[in-house]
C-alpha cells in the first residue's frame, strides 16, 4: 500500500472517530479492513492505532494520546 493511500485511510479513521457520536462498529469495521490490507509492516504508531480501538473506546485519556501520535504522523512529510 503506498503512504498516501495509507495516510487517507488513516485519516478516514480518525475522521470517523472524532465525531460527537463515534460508530465504533464502523471504526473497527475499517481498521480491521486496513489491517487486512497492508501489505508491508507499518510504523508502530499506526499498528498501535489500528489494534487499540477498545482501549480507546474505554479511556478518553489513552484516546486522546494515541489520536495526537497518528496525527503527528499523517503531518509528517
Amino acid at each position: 500500500m503506498r503512504p498516501d493511500n495509507l495516510k487517507a485511510r488513516l485519516s478516514e479513521i480518525l475522521a470517523e472517530e472524532e465525531e460527537a457520536r463515534v460508530d465504533w462498529d464502523a471504526v473497527l469495521n475499517r481498521s480491521a479492513d486496513l489491517l487486512s490490507e497492508m501489505t508491508l509492516p507499518a510504523p508502530a504508531v499506526v499498528q498501535d492505532y489500528l489494534n487499540s480501538i477498545e482501549m480507546r473506546r474505554g479511556d478518553s485519556v489513552f484516546a486522546h494520546a494515541q489520536r495526537t501520535e497518528l496525527l503527528r504522523f499523517l503531518r509528517a512529510a
